[in-house]
């Protein structure tokens, strides 16, 4: 399975076909409009957000047994828990509900409302998390490292970070350019699934996605 995760900066009827060319069996968008997922032509959609130009979506490009199998709260911005083939998952954009509930925070009360489905044995939530270590003094008491934690808690672990054996904060590859200048690059992209399930992920490279997005795509392979 291939799933293939994105913030396209918008427009995204403009660049489905470079998600497209990375042949994922599931893409999840971040900063789409609404328009742009659920009218597309695939077997499966979903999408959140309060504004219909910028939100969350989910596309499920080959048939398979898609359920949306918990209720996500739409005061929680925002995130789309769904199962494929017995995979569960939580796709991810943290955004900002308030000035305290922001970012990482968001990501750990999501975290926390779908605890025992992420714990499952096959979990995985994937998505842009707009969070890294390097930034934890400025979460106190739910900062990322802590995230790490509680997700390793639950089986759950960094495919980036297992495959390259790398520790928090201190990534190679950036998954975020700010203002799209090379000099301010992130890793805050991340899936984290299960330890027990085998994977690999790639991070797209800028020279290809920079003139597209702020944000380089994540390609997940599964099994």
């Amino acid at each position: 399975m291939r799933i293939v995760s994105w913030n396209c900066s918008m427009a995204f009827y403009k660049k489905r076909h470079l998600i497209e060319a990375l042949f994922p069996g599931i893409a999840i968008i971040q900063e789409v409009a609404k328009k742009d997922i659920v009218n597309t032509e695939f077997p499966f959609a979903a999408w959140v957000g309060s504004n219909p130009n910028k939100g969350l979506g989910v596309i499920g490009f080959h048939p398979a047994s898609y359920k949306v199998t918990e209720t996500a709260d739409p005061a929680l911005p925002w995130h789309i828990p769904f199962s494929v083939d017995g995979l569960n998952i939580v796709a991810l954009w943290a955004h900002q509900a308030t000035r305290e509930l922001r970012y990482v925070r968001v990501t750990h009360e999501i975290v926390d409302r779908h605890a025992d489905y992420l714990a499952s044995g096959r979990g995985l939530i994937v998505g842009d998390f707009n969070s890294n270590t390097i930034w934890d003094r400025e979460h106190p008491g739910r900062n990322h490292s802590m995230l790490v934690d509680k997700l390793s808690g639950f089986g759950l672990d960094s495919v980036f970070h297992r495959q390259e054996l790398s520790a928090h904060g201190s990534e190679l590859a950036k998954t975020y350019f700010h203002t799209k200048n090379l000099k301010f690059g992130h890793h805050i992209d991340y899936a984290f699934l299960s330890s027990t399930v085998e994977a690999k992920v790639s991070v797209g490279e800028p020279d290809t996605w920079l003139a597209h997005s702020d944000h380089m795509p994540l390609t997940l392979d599964i099994g």
